[in-house]
């Protein structure tokens, strides 16, 4: 079976606190395109979900019938977090490779020359055949910008194949001429979207790799960072590639190192010949490995820099470092990882 699709997805706006006004036509139309697009994503969940559920049918064809009685928890894709964390421990091993995956999106044609278009992307993927994925998508290109995380939730791993949704909310909406939301008075609208991937055992690294998508009129729109004296503004695609890799993957000669002592740490690297962008990202180990968002910080540099100053906390921190280099083509060109506990531990 071919894997699962990248489904259509839809700019999901909430209004669980927000009071839609019953008064005059313009509050109408706005409920009712809102309605529409509720509809909308819940047919495509509807689509996915019988996708997995057949790539569920094949892992459980091969349980004994002890095992098949742990599998009726699979009658549901997306499964309420504590039966999760019950899974199916029985379950054959077999599929993509679990465990932290750590790399980066691009987007695609998002009409904008002058706007960088690489962000951050990771992956908690389990190791059994079936099983769930955590991770997330940051947006966070200037040390100034918030980490605008979108947080992967109710996903899914079967065998080669991973999906699932993805939430969370970006900067304030610099332009966005989608009447429901400014007819809702929404600055920081929340994303919905779902993302379709794949084990790519052949390939360089075996990564996961796959894409997501917005829809309803986000693609094109330009975000500012938010923040005084921040002036970061860049353009979201309609749609994105993502690829992820172990944290043993190398290429390149990055040469990444970390120096210093104590609070005075420091990241050094070299960069790679054709250079023009680095993505830099600091994830905290245990929380990534929890399903806690495991981002402490994510940097897009532009300027050679061959640096990089961690944050230190007060207790000693599992934390991976991942330096990624890009071409201007944003091609991946260098890629290094290094975990250690940062301040040492004593």
């Amino acid at each position: 079976m071919s894997a699962p699709k990248l489904l259509l997805s839809v700019l999901s706006i909430s209004i669980l606190s927000v009071t839609l006004s019953a008064c005059g036509s313009d509050g109408d139309k706005v409920k009712e395109e809102y309605d529409r697009i509720e509809d909308q994503v819940k047919d495509e969940y509807d689509r996915i979900e019988d996708k997995v559920k057949e790539k569920y049918k094949e892992v459980e064809d091969k349980l004994s019938d002890d095992e098949k009685s742990m599998a009726e928890i699979l009658e549901s894709v997306f499964l309420p977090e504590e039966s999760l964390d019950k899974f199916l421990d029985k379950l054959t091993p077999e599929g993509g490779r679990g465990g932290l995956y750590v790399g980066h999106f691009v987007e695609v044609d998002d009409g904008d020359s002058n706007d960088i278009d690489i962000g951050a992307v990771y992956f908690d993927i389990s190791k059994d055949g079936a099983g769930s994925v955590d991770g997330s998508f940051s947006y966070q290109q200037q040390a100034c910008q918030e980490n605008n995380v979108l947080g992967i939730n109710s996903a899914i791993k079967v065998d080669n194949y991973i999906a699932g949704k993805v939430t969370g909310s970006l900067d304030t909406l610099e332009f966005l001429d989608i009447k429901y939301v400014s007819d809702l008075g929404l600055e920081t609208p929340n994303i919905l979207t779902t993302f379709a991937g794949s084990f790519e055992e052949k390939e360089a690294g075996s990564p996961w790799k796959g894409s997501f998508e917005y829809q309803d009129g986000l693609g094109g729109k330009r975000l500012s960072s938010g923040e005084d004296n921040c002036n970061v503004t860049y353009t979201i695609s309609d749609r994105s590639n993502f690829r992820t890799y172990p944290l043993d993957y190398t290429v390149g000669n990055l040469n990444l190192d970390i120096i210093g002592n104590g609070s005075q740490k420091t990241v050094t690297w070299q960069n790679p010949v054709h250079t023009k962008h680095l993505l830099v990202s600091q994830i905290d180990v245990n929380k990534a490995e929890s399903g806690a968002n495991g981002y402490v910080q994510n940097l897009v540099l532009s300027n050679l820099e061959t640096q990089f100053a961690p944050i230190i906390p007060d207790n000693s921190t599992n934390y991976a470092i991942v330096v990624q280099a890009f071409d201007e083509n944003n091609t991946l060109i260098g890629y290094q990882a290094v975990v250690q506990d940062l301040p040492e531990s004593l």
